[in-house]
């Protein structure tokens, strides 16, 4: 039998309780068999009241998040709505979660339908509404076409639109397996969460910046991944690892190298322990994202709040452009340097497709031996990275030399005697009229002026008293403040060399 299966209405309502404020809460709705494509309508009245979405299936595995994005979305066994993952409709108790952002005073009516349907569309890719179309009046009568399909062909615009995006493509470079400093960009979203861009258009950007990886970070989702997984062997020349952006009430944590889904309903300081140690449990690592951004009223999360929790393996210190409060990141990261914690500074777009902001701004470069996910993760852990505000420049190349002729890259410790000396090889082109700032856990170590785009320097630091060494490149309004000011136009950044000191 064709057409509609069932369909439940569920309509509550939220009340104003300050005790639901910036929580979740589940509505269970049961799908019954033979029921191949589900349609989700959530609608909700006032206009103070702010609520997301998702959809979590009766094994427990989160079929995908919209927040407020989408008020109507499906999910069938070959495609589903970018947020949402394709596959079996399982027959049983479901539960649609609903994020409290914002409650208004008299609280939040909603409105939630579901609606299932067994029809030929089922495994269907919905990759061109013509050539559904197409397939429906050849095997069903306009009415029945109307009658059983037009919500999920309305909404077919959210659908995948680029899956012969490569086809004719040619790869303009091949994936290295050389050690060296390969670029990308770790913070990238995509129409699965809040982006404007399909992953194949993030692709190809990515691409056209000349970058080597990139990581996929849509909200709370895995959507996204698993697209990629279906156009993956299209192209040659980029890595593209995969991602979520963890978004809680209480900050923002990208996972990498993650395809299952990891729950993002987190609270306490402890329930972020766990979450950091399910990540790893799993083969991925966990970077804090933009820990001091607030944008009230569109990021008022943003700001991670569990400051003396440890174990995640790097911070996004670099969000975006540099701008008014990446100052702040910089400094959180620094004073944890000076604490001990060997911890990861990287940067991010977080590319959501508007002018503010473009793929590669800031870059993130990574020391590897060759070009894979388990490598780029391993050498983020290890601190072989530094960061460039664009991908072209200003290229570095930084070594630290021992008394012993050993060389040393960022993230590598370095034993010396307090009586030995440490010599950095600095070589830095397309930087001239900025500043070399040499910064030690003791302040500003020396102030350097870069005098042309071919710059060449040799600096000795004594060993002594010195626990790690990093760079920066810039042009500052006060070149001796250790922390940038907001207003300055930060050019590089580079994890330490970290120095142990040993007895002779």
């Amino acid at each position: 039998m064709e057409g509609k299966v069932f369909e439940y209405i569920i309509e509550d309502r939220i009340a104003s309780d300050m005790k639901l404020y910036r929580d979740f809460i589940e509505i269970p709705f049961k799908v019954v068999d033979n029921v191949d494509i589900l349609f989700i309508e959530f609608i909700y009245s006032d206009l103070e009241c702010r609520l997301g979405l998702g959809i979590i299936d009766p094994t427990g595995s989160l079929r995908g998040w919209s927040a407020e994005r989408r008020q109507r979305i499906y999910i069938a066994r070959g495609t589903a709505t970018p947020g949402y993952v394709a596959g079996d409709i399982i027959s049983g108790v479901w539960k649609a979660i609903v994020r409290l952002d914002n409650i208004a005073d008299n609280g939040c009516g909603y409105r939630l339908r579901v609606t299932g349907y067994k029809t030929v569309l089922s495994d269907t890719k919905f990759d061109d509404v013509y050539k559904i179309l197409s397939y429906l009046t050849k095997n069903t009568d306009l009415l029945e076409l109307v009658k059983n399909y037009f919500e999920i062909i309305s909404i077919m615009n959210y659908t995948y639109p680029c899956r012969d995006y490569f086809k004719g493509y040619k790869a303009s470079k091949n994936l290295s397996n050389s050690s060296m400093w390969y670029k990308g960009d770790l913070h990238i979203h995509t129409i699965h969460s809040d982006g404007r861009n399909t992953v194949c258009e993030v692709i190809a950007l990515a691409r056209g910046r000349g970058l080597d990886f990139i990581a996929l970070t849509d909200h709370n989702t895995i959507s996204q991944n698993k697209e990629f997984i279906e156009i993956g062997s299209s192209y040659e020349d980029l890595l593209v690892i995969p991602g979520m952006e963890i978004t809680t009430f209480y900050g923002h944590m990208n996972a990498f190298n993650i395809d299952r889904y990891i729950d993002f309903r987190r609270k306490s300081k402890e329930d972020f322990k766990k979450l950091i140690e399910e990540v790893h449990n799993n083969g991925g690592i966990v970077s804090v994202n933009h820990p001091d951004i607030s944008k009230e009223p569109m990021c008022r999360d943003c700001p991670f709040r569990y400051r003396d929790i440890d174990g995640f393996d790097a911070i996004e210190v670099w969000n975006g452009p540099w701008h008014i409060l990446n100052s702040e990141s910089i400094s959180w990261w620094h004073n944890l340097l000076i604490k001990g914690y060997k911890v990861t500074a990287i940067g991010g777009s977080d590319y959501h497709g508007v002018d503010l902001t473009r793929i590669g701004e800031p870059t993130t470069w990574i020391y590897i031996d060759s070009l894979s996910t388990e490598n780029v993760l391993k050498s983020i852990k290890m601190g072989r990275a530094y960061i460039t505000y664009i991908p072209d420049e200003p290229i570095i190349d930084i070594k630290a030399i021992d008394s012993n002729g050993n060389s040393y890259i960022f993230g590598d410790e370095i034993k010396a005697s307090t009586n030995e000396y440490i010599e950095l090889i600095i070589d830095v082109k397309k930087a001239k009229g900025s500043t070399l700032r040499i910064i030690t856990e003791n302040n500003i170590y020396k102030n350097i002026d870069i005098i042309n785009n071919e710059f060449k320097h040799k600096e000795r630091i004594k060993a002594k008293d010195i626990r790690f060494i990093r760079i920066e490149i810039g042009r500052y309004n006060d070149p001796y403040k250790l922390i940038p000011y907001n207003s300055d136009d930060l050019l590089a950044l580079t994890n330490p060399f970290y120095i142990k000191q040993h007895n002779l």
